[in-house]
């Protein structure tokens, strides 16, 4: 399984703290997954350390990350009135209803009635191929990461960086198969096991691929910065040094 043999060689490259976390959009059950229930944003954690965390509409601990994730339909009634109130109320991440409307309108919807279960493992582990790549990063890892998924192609990322930490991390790459970088939503860089240097990185796997080629010939991977003859001549020695030193 390709999947599994990019693990070790991405984890050494970048000197990451755990595993790539594949996300799986699945219709199976995988052989092996924790018990209990479990948030989005933990599960995250939990499959980096080596768990596989296997949510459903019945195994998801979080309303919003069972919709956000297209488990579940959005809550109506008075779990659409709570949840409303939380956000404008509770964590104050919205002034009001209308801008969070405004936020929800204007970002990508969930991946509704995709699976029935959304599978995150290590990625050394992952008995499905991944849809969705996840790394718990530093903006170091992170800056690494956007430049070889741009290597072959120099085409930028197209970035939504609002909204949830579900829907940043994973809906948005799934639905459009664009590269996500999140910040991760306020509320949820509070949760234990977070730092604050971390942000995320999702990348579709189908350009995962393309990462994995870029290794050698970028110096994001492992190539050699070299200063070109041509270069060299054409900028003051002042402006050498910070390339140099």
């Amino acid at each position: 399984m390709k999947w599994q043999d990019y693990a070790s060689e991405i984890k050494e490259v970048l000197g990451l703290e755990g595993s790539p976390v594949a996300i799986t959009y699945s219709m199976e059950l995988p052989s092996k997954a924790a018990s209990g229930k479990h948030r989005v944003c933990n599960a995250f954690i939990q499959a980096r350390d080596g768990k596989v965390i296997d949510l459903t509409a019945s195994t998801s601990a979080c309303g919003g990350g069972t919709w956000h994730l297209g488990l579940g339909e959005r809550p109506k009634g008075e779990g659409d009135k709570a949840m409303k109130e939380f956000l404008v109320k509770g964590e104050k991440l919205f002034c009001s209803i209308a801008a969070l409307h405004r936020m929800q309108y204007l970002t990508a919807p969930p991946p509704l009635g995709l699976a029935e279960h959304v599978v995150l493992s290590p990625l050394e582990k992952a008995e499905f191929e991944p849809d969705v790549v996840l790394f718990i990063c530093n903006a170091l890892q992170a800056c690494r990461l956007v430049t070889l998924d741009g290597y072959e192609t120099g085409i930028p990322p197209k970035l939504e960086m609002c909204g949830s930490t579900c829907h940043q991390a994973v809906a948005y790459p799934v639905v459009t198969g664009e590269l996500s970088v999140s910040l991760m939503d306020y509320t949820s860089r509070k949760i234990k096991g977070y730092k604050p240097e971390d942000l995320l990185v999702s990348i579709p796997y189908h350009r995962f691929h393309g990462v994995m080629r870029s290794l050698d010939g970028c110096t994001a991977g492992r190539a050699k910065f070299e200063i070109t003859q041509s270069f060299r001549r054409s900028i003051s020695p002042e402006a050498l040094r910070d390339f140099e030193d």
